[in-house]
């Protein structure tokens, strides 16, 4: 997952506002990082999935009525694309984020 969230980090160089979402993405490869090389903090990731769920909230509404075309190139096809892919890519954030915190939970 950490090489997945930092192709991430890579393709948001192009975005129309990489500010925001190089952190975002880093944040999640970061700490995907950590857990690869065995060490999983559990404040860290909780701290993490808070924040990926309230931004996930304010993105989630652009994936009602969304055009399925959004998901279906990694081209960005249209400019309304931009918000249910990130939503998306939050989505996973967090998913993530909280696999990792149940994760080091139990240890």
């Amino acid at each position: 997952m950490c090489g997945v969230f930092l192709l991430s980090v890579a393709v948001q160089w192009n975005d129309p506002d990489p500010h925001l979402w190089m952190p975002i993405y880093g944040l999640a490869a970061a700490l995907a990082g950590m857990a690869a090389a065995g060490r999983l903090p559990l404040w860290p990731n909780a701290a993490a999935l808070g924040v990926f769920l309230a931004l996930f909230a304010l993105w989630a509404p652009s994936l009602v009525g969304a055009r399925h075309e959004a998901f279906e190139s990694f081209h960005m096809l249209a400019p309304e694309d931009e918000a249910p892919r990130e939503a998306g890519g939050l989505a996973l954030c967090a998913l993530w984020s909280a696999v990792q915190t149940l994760a080091a939970r139990k240890r």
